[in-house]
Order: structure tokens, then sequence, then C-alpha cells
């Protein structure tokens, strides 16, 4: 999975200019109840200006007077202008990655040209992820195995003889010495019978949720 198939694009996000006054930018802030908005020097991505930000300024300014400050002070003033950025063809997990890491609250997105073409936001990585292990899909069923070679190829083979499809399956570490948990999404409505085969086959079945 892709960075471009789960980023935000350019033509869908609400932005700000630089030289926008900062009345402007929290207006659009608040209005589609964002924490940060993408920064523009015309069509160049420039940086993010966030709502903690514009609170700080006012704060730590010893403005007497609110209004003036939202109306004198510009996006160019409290804007962050250090960023990390990802490529669109970049896999998902790394972007997961970057933005645990770097704490940001979303990350500019660069085509191979180096142009700017979306942002990938927290969101978007839980999209992605859903998608991945297919949260509103199957039947999920846990199974608890030993580290042992052969062992998932000998579950797969239990649910194979069963004629069922494995919409997908993740494997764990269960924090146990020697067991790890295999997380199933299968596509049957005989959940029990399945079940019965994988336990008569030496595995111990854990959670099962619809």
């Amino acid at each position: 999975m892709y960075v471009k198939n789960h980023m935000l694009p350019k033509d869908r996000l609400t932005t700000v200019q630089l030289r926008e006054s900062i009345k402007n930018a929290l207006d659009k802030i608040n209005e589609g109840d964002f924490l940060s908005l993408p920064v523009f020097d015309g069509d160049q991505f420039k940086g993010i200006i966030m709502k903690e930000a514009i609170f700080r300024g006012y704060f730590e300014g010893n403005y007497m007077d609110k209004n003036q400050f939202l109306m004198d002070t510009t996006v160019e003033e409290l804007y962050k202008d250090e960023y990390k950025s990802i490529k669109e063809n970049e896999l998902i997990e790394n972007a997961s990655y970057l933005l645990k890491e770097l704490r940001t609250p979303f990350l500019p997105v660069f085509n191979s040209d180096e142009e700017f073409v979306g942002i990938l936001t927290h969101f978007s990585i839980f999209n992605a992820f859903a998608e991945i292990f297919g949260f509103d899909k199957g039947t999920r069923i846990v199974v608890h195995m030993f580290d042992i070679p052969g062992q998932l190829a000998r579950l797969t083979e239990v649910i194979r003889k069963e004629n069922i499809n494995i919409l997908n399956f993740t494997v764990m570490d269960a924090k146990v010495l020697d067991v790890y948990r295999v997380v199933l999404r299968v596509d049957t409505e005989d959940v029990g019978g399945l079940v019965d085969k994988i336990d008569a086959a030496g595995f111990r079945v854990g959670e099962i949720t619809k």
C-alpha cells in the first residue's frame, strides 16, 4: 500500500497563504475543526500553521488587544517552516513510522518531480491499517501458536481443506516465551466448524469476533 492511495490530495485541502492574517487562518481552522493547516506562498508549499502556535503567539507576545493581534499578525510570523515530508510512492508503513516519531500533525507529500501533491494525516494512516486488517469484513479468529517452523503453513492448510477464504492474517508477538498470536479474518458462515478443525489440529483458539 502506497502513500498516494491514502493521502488527501492538494485540491481537497483547506490552506492558508503566508501573508494572510492570523484571523483568517484561525477562522479556517475553527470552521473545519482542524488543529493545523498547510501554508503556501502562491502555489508553493512552505510549512504548517498550528492552532497551538497561534494561541502561544498571542499569550507569549503580551498583546493587550486580541483583535489587533488577530488582524495585524500574519501567518508568516507564526508558521513552522521546518518539516519532514514523504514521497507519494513510499510505503504506508514508512509514513506511519514517521508520523509516530516526529509527532507532526501531518506529512506533506511530494511526487518524483518534487511537486507538492497532498498531505498524509494520522486519520489517513488509521484508515489504511483498518483496510489492511479488514475490520469491516469476515470473522476475526485469534490463534495462539508456538514459534516452530511450519506451524503457520499447517494452520493455513487446515483452513484451505475446509475451502474457506482467508481475507487477511497478521502474526504478532504475544509477549510470552516462544508464543505468537495469529489474527485471522475468514469468510465463512460455519465459524464453529472451522474452530473445531483448528482445535483438532492442535492449535489453541483465543477470541472470536464477528
